[in-house]
């Protein structure tokens, strides 16, 4: 593999990628992606501040907890096949028929495995499930397989660069579930339940919608026949990354059940919304991770090792600044806009936000890695992360309650992102300052936007003040 030559100019990003004329350019694709989860963000928004005024920190801690369950029993009976699907079709010498049969057929075995663990593990009354009625448990039971479904039929979207449909397919979710929500407010008034029939419905429609774009690309899924020889590679590289996914799920979400088993489900609530609000700062790295997989996967490596740093430096000042504002700004909009009754909640995001800022850089590094067939290594030290997130939970969470719970998680985020970097750099053979640190001529670029930007606000503000002065000089006459 070619080292780096030399700083990226921003101009470059459009010759760099022309790998595939049939693909969309990285811009457009990131621009798809986000625009869709900003869109999907405010919905999201909307349902948490319902969450939070109507149902309130109880209702909101079994939510958290019920949604949780149903993320485990997905990637559980997942089998690994969602970055098994991008990697595959993103690779155009490989025929859907030659391999989507042999992934389905594993995640119908998957999602069989899942339901099944769910119904022994939901019936054990086991602490770390504590407050989960029978009628939560079923709830859950019935979001698993449309959850598999529907994170299938994504990835296979995501896989053909087909962003915008996929951002119509997740906001079309969202949608659904906030206007179920209301609706079942009215109906069956203010219950946890409400929230889990809503987010079934949210799945289904937007499945259902995917399918149907996907009909023609899909054609021949259930010849398992036809894709007999790739049974084996399919799990391979599937089960390859799951290790690592599950233990990564764990790292960023064990804290949930800790928090549960030992505080009460209020308690769960208040730390549910500041991770929430934390982690608003990832709509941009996300967008970056989903975009930059299947461009990393087609791209020639040479090119694709420029990009990635270009994308990293980038990346790390975009979120730094992200999270600076949600940091000042917590205090004013959390009891403002969910109620004072959620103040506990700054608190969290205050001691979460370093974590999730280093994380945003370990997503997009994880998603470059899996591109290039790499993603070992995330499997690897996504154990070791949530090895010490188990270590630090229970030392942290008895003592210091939901604010332990955030600093665990901090910590492990932080190191689980410096040992992807680490891994990375070494697979690109780049210098930490190519990797990570703006070059002079892209700090000038910012500065650049800023005072256009800040022109722009003043010439507004010109003409506003002008116009203003007309109409009261003609009023006056």
């Amino acid at each position: 593999m070619a080292a780096f030559s030399g700083p990226l100019k921003p101009s470059a990003i459009l010759r760099l990628d022309t790998t595939a004329a049939s693909k969309p350019s990285f811009l457009f694709s990131i621009t798809a992606i986000l625009s869709g989860q900003l869109a999907c963000a405010i919905i999201a928004i909307l349902t948490e501040i319902s969450y939070a005024r109507f149902l309130g920190p109880y209702s909101r801690g079994l939510i958290s907890l019920c949604l949780m369950s149903i993320a485990f029993a997905t990637l559980l009976g997942g089998l690994g096949g969602e970055g098994t699907i991008v990697y595959w079709s993103s690779r155009a010498r490989n025929a859907f028929t030659s391999w989507l049969p042999a992934v389905l057929c594993w995640g119908i075995l998957g999602c069989t495995l899942a339901c099944v663990s769910w119904v022994v593990f939901s019936r054990l009354h086991l602490p770390f499930l504590r407050g989960i009625s029978p009628s939560l448990a079923w709830l859950v039971l019935l979001n698993i397989p449309p959850t598999i479904l529907f994170a299938y039929v994504m990835a296979l979207l995501s896989g053909a660069e087909e962003f915008r449909f996929r951002a119509v397919c997740a906001l079309s979710r969202q949608v659904i579930v906030i206007v179920s929500l209301l609706i079942l407010l009215v109906c069956m008034g203010r219950r946890p339940e409400i929230a889990l029939w809503a987010n079934l419905a949210g799945l289904l429609v937007a499945s259902l919608a995917a399918l149907l774009l996907l009909k023609h690309s899909i054609k021949g899924f259930w010849r398992i026949d036809a894709a007999y020889s790739n049974l084996k590679p399919t799990l391979y590289y599937g089960l390859r990354g799951q290790v690592g996914n599950l233990a990564t799920f764990f790292t960023y979400r064990f804290d949930v059940f800790i928090v549960n088993c030992f505080l009460q489900p209020d308690q769960l609530g208040f730390y549910a919304l500041g991770v929430v609000v934390s982690e608003a700062i990832w709509q941009v790295p996300q967008a970056v991770a989903s975009a930059l997989f299947p461009r990393t996967a087609r791209t020639d490596l040479e090119n694709a090792t420029d990009f990635t740093c270009y994308v990293l430096r980038q990346l790390f000042f975009i979120t730094s600044v992200c999270g600076a504002v949600v940091a000042i700004t917590c205090p004013l909009v959390i009891p403002l806009v969910f109620g004072a009754s959620f103040r506990p909640s700054i608190a969290v995001i205050w001691w979460i936000l370093p974590g999730t800022i280093a994380l945003s850089l370990g997503k997009v590094a994880c998603a470059d890695l899996a591109g290039r067939g790499k993603n070992g290594y995330s499997s690897v030290f996504a154990l070791v992360s949530f090895a010490l997130t188990v270590g630090l939970d229970w030392l942290l969470i008895p003592r210091m309650g939901i604010l332990g719970a955030a600093i665990a998680s901090s910590i492990a985020y932080t190191a689980n992102s410096t040992l992807i970097l680490v891994a990375l750099r070494f697979e690109l053979k780049v210098a930490w300052k190519t990797l990570l640190v703006p070059s002079l001529h892209e700090v000038k670029a910012y500065r650049q936007v800023w005072r256009n930007l800040t022109n722009a606000l003043d010439y507004t503000a010109r003409n506003k003040n002008l116009s203003d002065s007309k109409l009261l000089s003609s009023e006056g006459e």
